[in-house]
């Protein structure tokens, strides 16, 4: 009788691990395409997000914050615009814009007391143009980690691969997530309006963090203690 519970036991794991696995997206089977109407891009939305330079990986602590600040539901859509391709950009210098979709085809989905929490946390306004063709795949998500791992060890590599083998030129991936499912969109139209004000080219932005550090060694330079300049001056003349 103990051996049979112990097989239930165990077959119930397995399952469970199964539908978890499966749902994360790693057995999914992800099929990139060229689509005249993606499921995000094929209407203007109106967005509140963050600028972020640094690795993509920090990404899911602003998606976290913004929503901290909405009001619970399970069909909220957060998304990210990765502007460099880590696999050539230093982590370092990676940009990205985080944040929410507040809005879509002009209708609001929240309230204006909802926008004015958001700006007071530091999130900017901006309207993703309409695209007419965008590179799309669709990944399943249960909403945690094991589906970011699939999404970046699994489906990116066969999103590249649809790339390279259809010799298509994209710029920048914007993905969005919700409860059910990840979907990435690599615009093939007016791809420049997918730009935020604050976005540097790479080389403009590794002079201006150069430039920073530098006149911030000088000011902590200049900002040593003349106590301890006398002292060590006291120290060599005995």
């Amino acid at each position: 009788m103990i051996e049979y519970v112990v097989i239930f036991v165990a077959l119930a794991i397995i399952y469970w691990v199964w539908q978890v696995i499966s749902k994360s997206g790693f057995l999914s089977k992800i099929e990139p395409e060229v689509t005249e109407s993606p499921s995000n891009l094929s209407k203007p939305l109106t967005v509140y997000y963050k600028y972020n330079i640094g690795a993509y990986s920090g990404s899911v602590n602003v998606i976290n914050e913004a929503r901290a600040l909405l009001p619970k539901s399970e069909n909220v859509t957060t998304f990210g615009i990765y502007y460099d391709n880590p696999d050539v950009v230093a982590p370092h210098l990676l940009q990205s814009a985080i944040g929410v979709v507040f809005g879509a085809d002009g209708k609001d989905l929240y309230n204006e007391e909802v926008a004015e929490t958001l700006v007071e946390n530091g999130f900017e306004k901006m309207v993703l143009p309409k695209v007419s063709r965008a590179v799309q795949a669709i990944q399943p998500s249960s909403g945690g980690i094991l589906s970011i791992l699939a999404l970046v060890n699994r489906s990116y590599g066969i999103v590249k691969e649809y790339i390279s083998a259809n010799r298509l030129e994209v710029k920048y991936a914007v993905e969005f997530y919700s409860s059910s499912e990840i979907s990435i969109e690599f615009p093939l139209d007016n791809v420049d309006d997918f730009l935020v004000p604050d976005y540097l080219p790479t080389d403009e932005l590794e002079s201006k963090l150069a430039r920073k550090k530098f006149d911030s060694d000088e000011e902590d330079s200049e900002s040593e203690p003349e106590g301890e300049e006398e002292e060590d001056d006291g120290a060599a003349s005995e």
